[in-house]
């Protein structure tokens, strides 16, 4: 029987996202990542099974930090070739800056909020303030329209299949 694997799900220079197995070993895998040289932070998130490593590109690469997540989980490593970095300058930029701010905002609030409670938050007040204020158009046909469809499509099709 096959070892399970470890999956690169994305990796640009100084960030690589990894998928662990259901049954990899997971207790003490982000500080044993952490710790090695060239890694900024590493974030393991067990609802995904993800673990987000960022590292120092010009320090070690992405080859050696997931061979050390694959020897602490118990896992094969990911298959040569996987980790091919993708210089994506635009996607990199934005990708930081908002995970940068993320982090900033997790921090500044001792881990109670974070941009994926703030973002629709903020949505909501804006929405209500608008109703508030009485600027509020009735939704457009087009846009029920597709509202409906999505609705239908995520909802509907996805119990018959």
């Amino acid at each position: 029987m096959a070892r399970a694997r470890l999956a690169v799900v994305h990796v640009v220079s100084g960030r690589l996202r990894l998928r662990l197995p259901a049954r990899a070993s997971t207790r003490g895998l982000a500080e044993a990542i952490r710790a090695l040289p060239g890694v900024t932070d590493a974030v393991w998130n067990p609802r995904t099974d993800g673990l987000l490593v960022r590292y120092r590109a010009n320090e070690t690469a992405p080859g050696p930090i997931m061979e050390a997540v694959a020897r602490h989980a118990g896992v094969a490593a990911a298959g040569a070739g996987e980790a091919e970095i993708r210089d994506e300058p635009l996607a990199v930029a934005v990708t930081s800056a908002v995970s940068d701010l993320n982090a900033r905002v997790a921090s500044a609030t001792r881990g109670r909020l974070d941009l994926g409670v703030l973002v629709p938050f903020a949505l909501t007040a804006w929405a209500i303030t608008e109703v508030v204020r009485r600027r509020v158009d009735p939704l457009g046909w087009s846009s029920a329209l597709w509202y409906a469809h999505g609705l239908f499509r995520d909802y509907a099709l996805r119990d018959r299949s």
